[in-house]
C-alpha cells in the first residue's frame, strides 16, 4: 500500500530535481544533529576552501531536493535490503547519495546525522566530524523551536493548498503543462519528508518524546563505529578553529572569528519567509480558483434554469 501511495505522490508532486553526479571526492561528513553548530561549521569549512558543503537549507532552495531525500528516507526506514545494499546491510548507497549531493564535497545538518552510518560507509575517503553540544536542555529547546516544529504532522490545509500553488505560475505557460504544475510539490514534500518520514524515523517516532536519548545514542553510535583518530574529530563550536584546522590539515585563519550562523530567530525568519511564499501563493490561487468555479457553476445553473 505504501508503495502505491508513493507512486501516486511522485507522479502528482514530481519536482524533477536534476540528477547530480560526483565531480569531486567527498572530503568532510559532519554527522552532528541539527542545532549543533551545523551552519557555523559549514561556513567555517567554506572559509577553509572546502566548498560546497551541503546543508539543510539547500533542500528548500532551487533546485528543490526534498523529494529526493524522501526517497532515501523511505529506502532507509521502510525497505528491505536488496542486492544493491552494502555488505553490512546498509540500504542507502554512494550512488543514491551522489544523485543529490554529487556536486558537493561535504555534508552537514539533519541528513548528515540521519544517514551518518550510510555516508561514512559510502565515502571512506572522507573525514568525519561529530559536532555536538554539551548543554542538552539548550540543544533540545533550540531544536524544538526550529526543526522540531515539523515533529507533528499538522492536519491543516497544507495538502489542499499544495494543489494550487502553481496556478499563477502556469498562467503564462502553455496549457499542456497545466495539469502537471497545478500543484506545489515543495509544500507537499516539506510535510511528507520532514513531518511524516524523516523526523519520526530518526527520533524513533517523536522528537518531543525521544529527542535527548536519541541525541545521546547517536553520539554513542558514531563513536562505536571505531573510526581511527585521523578520520574522526569530536568537536564543539566553542573549540573554534584550531582543532578543526589541525584535523583537516588547513592553516588557521588569522584575525577571523569563528562563524556564528543560524541562530533560532534567523532560522525562523529564513524558513518562515520560504513557507509564507508557498502558502501565500497557494491561498491566492485557491481564492481565484474558487471564484472562477463559482462563476462557472452560477452560469451553468442560470443556463439550466433559463432553458427550462
Amino acid at each position: 500500500m505504501d508503495a502505491l501511495k508513493d507512486t501516486i505522490y511522485h507522479r502528482l508532486y514530481a519536482t524533477n530535481h536534476p540528477r547530480q553526479t560526483r565531480t569531486q571526492s567527498m572530503q568532510v561528513i559532519a554527522v552532528g544533529i541539527s542545532r549543533s553548530a551545523t551552519e557555523s561549521l559549514q561556513q567555517a569549512l567554506h572559509t577553509l576552501g572546502i566548498e560546497h558543503v551541503w546543508h539543510g537549507y539547500d533542500s528548500i532552495l532551487p533546485p528543490y531536493c526534498l523529494e529526493e531525500w524522501y526517497k532515501l528516507a523511505v529506502k532507509k526506514y521502510r525497505s528491505k535490503p536488496s542486492e544493491s545494499s552494502m555488505a553490512d546491510g546498509l540500504k542507502v548507497t554512494r550512488e543514491d547519495f551522489d544523485t543529490i549531493i554529487g556536486h558537493c564535497v561535504g555534508i552537514s545538518d539533519l541528513p548528515g546525522a540521519a544517514f551518518a552510518r550510510e555516508l561514512i560507509a559510502a565515502y571512506p575517503e572522507a573525514k568525519v566530524i561529530l559536532n555536538t553540544r554539551s548543554d542538552m536542555p539548550a540543544w533540545h529547546s533550540s531544536f524544538a523551536s526550529t526543526i522540531g516544529t515539523f515533529d507533528k504532522d499538522p492536519k491543516n490545509w497544507d495538502w489542499c493548498k499544495s494543489w494550487f500553488w502553481y496556478v499563477g505560475e502556469c498562467a503564462n505557460k502553455q496549457y499542456v503543462i497545466l495539469a502537471d504544475r497545478l500543484i506545489s510539490a515543495e509544500l507537499f514534500w516539506a510535510r511528507q519528508y520532514m513531518s511524516r518520514t524523516q523526523l519520526p524515523g530518526f527520533f524513533a517516532g517523536s522528537f518531543a518524546s525521544n529527542g535527548v536519548w536519541v541525541y545521546q545514542e547517536h553520539i554513542a553510535m558514531v563513536r562505536g563505529l571505531g573510526l581511527p583518530r585521523e578520520r574522526l574529530l569530536e568537536w564543539q563550536a566553542a573549540d573554534g578553529w584550531e582543532p578543526l584546522c589541525e584535523f583537516l590539515d588547513k592553516p588557521v585563519p588569522t584575525d577571523l572569528s569563528f562563524p556564528k550562523g543560524n541562530p533560532t530567530t534567523e532560522w525562523a525568519q529564513r524558513v518562515g519567509a520560504t513557507m509564507r511564499e508557498h502558502n501565500g501563493r497557494a491561498l491566492r490561487n485557491m481564492a481565484v480558483f474558487s471564484a472562477l468555479l463559482s462563476v462557472c457553476i452560477s452560469w451553468l445553473v442560470y443556463v439550466a434554469v433559463w432553458k427550462a
